[in-house]
């Protein structure tokens, strides 16, 4: 179980980092430009599901997942 939870946390984990990862990416990452135009996530449309705005609780959750995984789960 505890294995289950660290697994878990790690994937949540990785979904938050690549979420805030991706705002610090350039738009023409590989072409050559004169501006420093970068992607920022934004929502489209108020009344529409965006993942982004998950970003910052699935840290959070995936960060407890892991250390609950590491403490509960005892010595296996």
């Amino acid at each position: 179980m505890s294995k289950a939870l660290i697994i878990v946390g790690c994937l949540v984990l990785l979904y938050a980092v690549a979420g805030f990862a991706v705002d610090f990416l350039p738009v023409d990452a590989f072409q050559s430009s004169s501006n420093d135009s970068y992607l920022k996530i934004a929502p489209t449309n108020e009344s529409s599901f965006d993942w982004a705005q998950f970003r910052l609780p699935a840290l959070v959750v995936g960060a407890i997942l892991v250390v609950i995984g590491k403490f509960v789960g005892g010595k296996n």
